[in-house]
């Protein structure tokens, strides 16, 4: 065999095997059409916020995760404007709650939350925020059901799916 085609050769076992890498990402799901809108690369320590307006006192409600060292995603904080009807208002062991001039806060959470499923609506502003990127939630697939999960996939499938949504919001647009 030539010496190109030994290097050809080991490239593409490098690259199959890399491509079986397996990675955990934020999975962001359309359920009714069962497909993928967002997906991104996660590593324990990050986080991340989660911003909704509440249908009926119309305040914002804003919910801070983060990212475990079994890749979990854990429930630290809620910031909200209003403590009325379905909001916040019971707390679990060890949280906190502060009441402030313009928000209240429950903290020290530590809820592990298995995934997500929230409504999202243009009037609700739903959006999430990622290292200072603000992501409006609407845009990736309309008013719409959407599911928020950690999944553990190979390095092949998060190209795949990142070339998938980003086809996808492309046409959209």
């Amino acid at each position: 065999m030539k010496k190109r085609n030994v290097f050809l050769l080991l490239f593409v076992a490098l690259v199959l095997v890399a491509g079986l890498y397996p990675v955990h990402v934020l999975q962001i799901e359309e359920p009714r059409k069962e497909r993928v809108v967002f997906v991104r690369s996660l590593q324990p320590g990050d986080r991340f916020s989660l911003m909704y307006r509440h249908s009926v006192e119309l305040c914002q409600v804003w919910d801070y995760f983060r990212i475990d060292g079994g890749y979990r995603l854990i429930l630290d904080e809620t910031v909200f404007g209003s403590s009325n009807t379905g909001l916040p208002s019971v707390l679990g062991v060890g949280e906190r709650f502060t009441r402030g001039e313009k928000a209240s806060r429950i903290s020290n959470m530590q809820r592990i939350i298995p995934a997500i499923e929230i409504w999202v609506k243009r009037s609700y502003d739903n959006t999430l925020e990622f290292d200072n990127r603000k992501i409006r939630l609407p845009d990736l697939a309309g008013d719409t059901l959407l599911r928020l999960r950690i999944r553990k996939i190979t390095l092949f499938e998060l190209a795949s799916t990142k070339m998938h949504s980003f086809f996808n919001r492309t046409l959209r647009r």
